[in-house]
């Protein structure tokens, strides 16, 4: 393929070589845009407010500004904690043309530090100051400092539409050459038709709302700090928990993250870079499922109408959309490559040739989920589990063993960098996730009827004893995969398949028992609690789970393989029954997940978020990766306190970076303690020698620096990585550049079925 392209000499056409001219131009042009200085405004005054009055006041009016993203730094001083927001308006701007969020007030703060986003000159810029009335408030002067956002932002977009005119006008000639076969072009149409459908409510400019949206927003933010801090990977998120750091990145990787993290650092707005990536998201689901299927299935017709089933199955759509875990949603699309590396491995002729290539698809499958959604790996280690024990004496052949065995130690080699720091930190550190164990989940299964159910609304309520269906979420695999399960089944019991003797066939009756057993543990009626009571291993273990609904994501794969594979087997036999199915998908996914995203996208409340200000900085969900014993209650921003004896000075602190100049004149040893969360890898130094400082946990698990009686001199501490996290780092690395090698070894047989 790439000696083709090369052959067409891309560089000796017209219309490229235009398009990189004028591309060029204007990245030349917003370069040297960015070259120049970034001017700061200034503007001296103060305002004092009456306690117990509560008003907007306009403390700064009239300001005018050129287009730009600027950063708003207004100084006060509150005695109180989110008593008090500060915001930018304007309205003579154009709709959209200026975007901010209001950001609270605290006390252990001297400063705001907002974003804002101007595209259009302004000169009646205000900033005003929204006051509840509780605690003292005297705000002071401002500064308006512009940064380089702006003109990077429009680089990305210019190298962005640069990247797919040249990709449409390389296929454009590629296929005038060569003529790509119609299929094809066929298949990328209407996966492109199935990616669209599916990003319908991140093309509106704001986020739908969800239970775990401003944590997945704050994860990405975590990222971008992280990586202006200078970790990476990013460990520790500097910002979250009041600027004392939390360590959510050790346990929920964020591997996928980077790249809307990426986006923010380039001046997107959190907002927009999340949609971004959901929309990739969608395509990469569509795309992979649509490859996987088509493998098992054998057409590609088969592969698309099983991308559109799972890429917008009802399941699928709850968990991005309206509880926007974004997490487990990314886990999604690597469940059809693990089932599909299944497949292959235990179905195929395990003496022939490309058998040697059926650990791909399952390393991949496998890294993605670790990398992702540790609960779904967990899910899918046990289905994984009861398949080879359903194919015991294949699994102890030689050759499928070692097929295995290639998946499983390529998966976590790929994630090591980290597992090794989730492991170190959850065996040494004492974390509150490993005190949860008495959270039942039996009473949060489902009834029978959300399996069947067609008609969905967003709901309110996931609580299902409560309030019955009337108000439940949408949870259930849908009515059409419910219908080809229930086709299989009949036309197996009824000796439709006895002249199918394949290796196929028995895959699929296996899967369809497995299928209903999923659907059976997503139930309330599945006895999870008696489960959970066993002992101390299965408590830890089903508490985990949070809800039973998380087994209807492989109960989803395994239904729509039915569905798929029904559809195949009635092809040659009976046209008219492969024509209802397909004419059944058609109308599922017209009338129940299109009509659920119009419905959600209509009804459900959205967000308007940009920045960090916009969702604060102290939501962390159940508070699972503290350490055991702090009071989340009592986290905030705060200053450092200083013990008996202890006097600082020049005190900075920049992320996870802290620094200060301190004498301790007492004749004790004395401390210094910080508002950073002691989790593993901190560092205390003295500057001068490099002599390690004593830490320990103070008050509410805060890092305390001990000071030895008489010493004077400055003190800095760090988050530093331990060595042998480094070195899975490396490790990792490693596993990439061989899977890479392996991948363009075995790519022509990886591509024909």
């Amino acid at each position: 393929m790439r000696q083709k392209i090369y052959r067409l000499k891309l560089w000796k056409k017209k219309p490229i070589a235009v398009c990189s001219i004028l591309g060029l131009l204007i990245l030349l042009a917003l370069t040297v845009r960015c070259a120049m200085p970034c001017r700061e405004y200034s503007y001296e005054g103060n305002m004092t407010f009456q306690t117990g009055v509560q008003e907007s006041r306009t403390v700064y009016s009239e300001i005018a500004l050129n287009p730009g993203i600027y950063i708003v730094e207004l100084q006060y001083s509150t005695d109180t904690d989110l008593g008090s927001f500060c915001r930018v308006q304007d309205g003579t701007v154009m709709t959209e043309g200026q975007r901010s969020n209001a950001e609270a007030l605290y006390s252990g703060l001297d400063k705001t530090e907002s974003t804002l986003w101007l595209f259009e000159r302004t000169k009646q810029l205000n900033v005003v100051v929204d006051y509840n009335g509780e605690g003292s408030l005297t705000t002071g002067n401002l500064v308006i400092r512009q940064t380089r956002g702006l003109w990077i932002m429009l680089m990305a977009l210019c190298v962005f539409v640069w990247c797919v005119t040249c990709l449409l006008l390389t296929f454009r000639y590629y296929n005038q050459e060569y003529i790509v076969p119609k299929e094809k072009k066929q298949v990328m149409f209407w996966l492109m038709v199935i990616t669209f459908l599916a990003s319908l409510p991140y093309l509106c400019g704001y986020n739908i709302t969800g239970a775990d949206l401003t944590y997945h927003l704050q994860r990405i933010e975590g990222v971008r700090d992280g990586l202006l801090g200078g970790q990476f990977p990013v460990r520790i998120e500097p910002r979250w928990a009041y600027g004392q750091g939390y360590a959510n990145a050790i346990f929920y990787c964020n591997a996928f993250l980077y790249l809307p993290a990426i986006l923010r650092l380039l001046g997107f707005t959190i907002c927009t870079s999340y949609n971004v990536y959901c929309i990739l998201l969608n395509l990469f689901t569509a795309w992979i499922s649509y490859y996987c299927f088509a493998r098992m299935c054998g057409k590609d017709t088969t592969g698309l109408i099983c991308s559109a089933l799972y890429t917008l199955s009802i399941f699928r759509i709850y968990k991005l959309l309206i509880t926007s875990a974004v997490g487990e949603g990314t886990a999604f699309s690597f469940l059809p490559l693990v089932f599909y590396g299944l497949f292959r491995i235990f179905t195929e002729d395990s003496g022939d040739k490309k058998y040697k290539t059926a650990w791909i698809p399952l390393m991949l499958g496998f890294a993605g989920l670790i990398q992702s959604h540790v609960l779904t790996c967990e899910i899918t280690a046990v289905v994984t589990l009861v398949y080879c024990l359903f194919y015991i004496r294949k699994v102890f052949s030689k050759n499928t063993f070692l097929e295995l065995f290639k998946g499983a130690l390529g998966a976590i080699l790929l994630s090591l960098w980290f597992l090794v720091p989730f492991l170190d930190y959850y065996l040494t550190q004492d974390v509150h996730i490993k005190h949860v164990s008495a959270r039942t989940i039996q009473e949060r299964g489902l009834y029978p009827a959300h399996q069947a159910f067609h008609f969905w609304t967003d709901g309110n309520n996931a609580s299902i004893p409560g309030s019955g269906m009337q108000y439940s979420h949408p949870q259930g695999i849908g009515l059409v995969l419910l219908i080809g399960l229930a086709i299989f089944l009949l036309v197996w019991f009824s000796g439709g398949f006895r002249k199918n003797k394949t290796k196929t066939l028995q895959f699929a009756r296996f899967t369809s028992l497995t299928g209903i057993l999923l659907l059976c543990m997503s139930q309330q009626s599945f006895p999870w609690d008696r489960i959970q009571a066993l002992n101390s291993v299965t408590a830890a273990l089903v508490s985990s789970l949070q809800f039973p609904n998380r087994f209807l994501g492989w109960a989803t794969v395994c239904m729509v393989f039915l569905f798929g594979y029904c559809l195949g087997h009635f092809e040659n036999r009976d046209h008219r029954v492969y024509l209802g199915l397909t004419a059944a998908m058609i109308l599922d996914v017209a009338t129940s997940s299109i009509y659920l995203l119009d419905h959600v996208n209509s009804n459900q409340d959205y967000y308007e978020i940009y920045s960090y200000e916009g969702m604060g900085f102290g939501y962390i969900s159940g508070a699972e990766y503290l350490i055991q014993g702090t009071d989340e209650s009592e986290l905030t921003f705060s200053r450092a306190k200083t013990g008996q004896g202890v006097s600082m000075d020049n005190y900075t602190k920049k992320y996870l970076s802290v620094g200060f100049d301190c004498i301790n004149e007492s004749e004790e040893d004395s401390f210094v303690e910080l508002p950073l969360l002691l989790y593993k890898g901190y560092r205390a130094v003295d500057a001068a020698s490099s002599r390690r400082m004593q830490i320990f946990a103070g008050d509410n698990q805060n890092l305390c620096v001990s000071i030895p009686s008489g010493y004077s001199g400055r003190i800095q501490v760090d988050f530093v990585s331990p060595v042998y996290w480094r070195v899975a780092e490396m490790i990792s690395l490693a596993a990439i550049v061989f899977v890479i090698f392996q991948f363009r070894r075995y790519r022509r047989v990886l591509c024909r079925r």
